[in-house]
């Protein structure tokens, strides 16, 4: 004789219980996990010197194969990139490319018709910038220069570009003024500048209890001297996360009047020296 065991369906009741208490432990999971990055993050903040930031930031790129990678490199202007350059950059203009990274901007300008050389603060990305021209048969197009500093020699540029997304990676403010300072002792007057960056809306409740974990962080430990900022984060390396204001402000500081700004691709923005 065979014998059929029969399954027992579930009551609505008890199945309405199981996924309420799920829904409770996720969301008291959730609350823990982000209370424990914002320590985290806010802590480290606040013990680490600019100079600790740029390191953790060059550690990731001196491992990162995409960025010294030739398809990353040959692969041209992005798309939002090649509008700008074509709407702000005068046809056939010397162009100067800080944190050029292994060269990509520079091959990019050299095919659309421009003069275009370029620096960059990490020598493993130097070093495959050379391999790459070389191999093309290039003239050498990106030069090492250290973090947060400019090429010293004459003003003559028709453009600069701060290569992707690194002007959010500078720490500080100051720092950043400084080297937009510094870009511009380079350029030609009415020369264009492109910066791209990671942006933000405003102030959400993480960035400002990552910026006051800091500041405790900072105050018990006698870390960072540098101010603190409300957009600072840290994982895979520093970031700066702005907002329009906070752009357009920094450029206007170092002297860079704002003509054009836009979060399509990559958050960018475009200034004129004066």
């Amino acid at each position: 004789m065979q014998v059929q065991n029969e399954r027992t369906d579930p009551s609505p009741a008890s199945v309405r219980r199981r996924v309420w208490y799920f829904k409770r432990a996720d969301g008291w999971f959730n609350r823990f996990v982000r209370l424990a990055a914002v320590v985290h993050e806010g802590f480290w903040l606040g013990c680490l010197s600019a100079d600790d930031l740029n390191a953790i930031t060059a550690e990731h790129y001196d491992h990162s194969h995409e960025s010294a990678s030739p398809e990353h490199n040959l692969r041209g202007f992005l798309d939002w990139e090649r509008s700008v350059v074509q709407q702000h950059f005068p046809p056939g203009s010397r162009i100067l490319v800080a944190a050029a990274g292994g060269g990509r901007e520079v091959l990019a300008l050299r095919r659309a018709g421009y003069q275009a050389d370029g620096f960059e603060c990490n020598p493993v990305l130097v070093q495959a910038s050379d391999a790459i021209f070389e191999q093309l048969g290039e003239p050498r197009g990106v030069m090492f220069c250290p973090a947060d500093r400019v090429p010293p020699g004459p003003p003559v540029y028709g453009g600069l570009i701060v290569g992707w997304s690194a002007y959010t990676h500078i720490p500080t403010r100051a720092r950043r003024v400084a080297f937009l300072q510094a870009l511009r002792q380079r350029a030609l007057p009415g020369a264009p500048v492109l910066l791209s960056f990671f942006t933000r809306a405003g102030s959400s409740r993480y960035d400002t209890f990552v910026c006051r974990m800091a500041g405790v962080s900072r105050a018990l430990l006698r870390g960072r001297k540098e101010p603190l900022e409300l957009g600072d984060h840290l994982g895979w390396s520093y970031n700066h996360l702005f907002t329009r204001e906070e752009i357009e402000g920094e450029l206007r500081e170092a002297g860079v009047r704002m003509v054009h700004y836009g979060e399509v691709g990559d958050g960018h923005a475009v200034g004129v020296m004066e």
